[in-house]
């Protein structure tokens, strides 16, 4: 449902890929480019002053540049954990070296050195750029976190808020601690309504061997129905389910399938900020801290 995307600076010279940047990457769009933002803008910056635009046109592109190398909020961009520590001369170089640690979910440039596509094939359409805001999974731990995946190996954070999720016996939870095992996760974070008795005992048989980078693992309680809607919430994206991330038997029913939505900012804001209000009005207790 994310795209993590290579991007080719040396499109800055244009103007079609400078609107592509500003207007179609970010939180809100499922989409991110990856870089080192201060070196992706400077190699930039080269090809703009290079290129043939007019001068009104390349100064609205430098100055975002500028903004870019000197700013500490790049909404457009996101370099994963993993991606971290990588320096090259050029970016068709960082980006090779990169797609050889982890694959990106295209790349945008006009190299023919580069499996990519161009502003032409987004114009017309192209498969790979579409971002599916709305899918339909099997409601199995695998398929549900297979789903999820694409956010969570791009992420640092994890949070979920479902009332209905439990600790015992929950195989979507025993996937999710286990893929995140080799990734950057510094911390789930789990919400619910349900009763937890012996939550330390059920966390040291279930999911301590599974937790051997030492993520930190938070468990709490909200009052019973406060949150209807179920999230999935990461520093870089968020999916609601209206069915939950509790994996269930088939029953031949409409509910045999879990529909996930990306959503956004103001929806994720909204709900963090109602289980900011809960912790300091008391309402939300700690089961579990590990």
């Amino acid at each position: 449902m994310y795209k993590e995307v290579a991007f080719d600076p040396s499109c800055m010279g244009s103007l079609e890929y400078y609107g592509l940047v500003r207007q179609h990457f970010g939180y809100d769009h499922g989409r991110y480019i990856s870089a080192d933002v201060k070196v992706w803008a400077k190699e930039a910056m080269q090809y703009v002053k290079q290129s043939a635009l007019q001068p009104v046109k390349q100064k609205s592109i430098k100055n975002y540049l500028n903004k870019l190398a000197t700013s500490k909020r790049h909404n457009e961009f996101h370099l994963a954990g993993d991606r971290k520590g990588v320096a090259e001369d050029l970016w068709v170089n960082w980006r090779n070296t990169q797609a050889g640690i982890r694959p990106f979910s295209f790349s945008v440039s006009e190299s023919k050195e580069i499996d990519c596509i161009s502003v032409d094939d987004i114009n017309d359409g192209v498969d790979v750029w579409v971002t599916s805001r709305t899918i339909s999974v099997e409601r199995s731990a695998n398929d549900i976190v297979d789903a999820l995946f694409p956010l969570i190996e791009i992420s640092n954070t994890i949070t979920i808020i479902d009332q209905y999720f439990r600790l015992s016996k929950n195989s979507t939870l025993v996937e999710l601690m286990s893929r995140c095992a080799d990734l950057d996760i510094e911390n789930i974070t789990v919400v619910t309504s349900m009763e937890t008795p012996s939550a330390a005992q059920i966390y040291s048989r279930e999911y301590k061997k599974i937790n051997e980078s030492g993520m930190r693992f938070s468990w709490l309680k909200a009052p019973d129905k406060f949150f209807h809607d179920r999230y999935f919430i990461t520093d870089v994206g968020a999916i609601r389910s209206g069915h939950g991330f509790m994996p269930d038997v088939k029953k031949g029913t409409h509910a045999d399938m879990a529909n996930l939505n990306i959503i956004g900012s103001v929806e994720v804001e909204r709900t963090l900020a109602d289980l900011d209000s809960l912790c300091k009005n008391g309402q939300l207790s700690e089961i579990l801290k590990v």
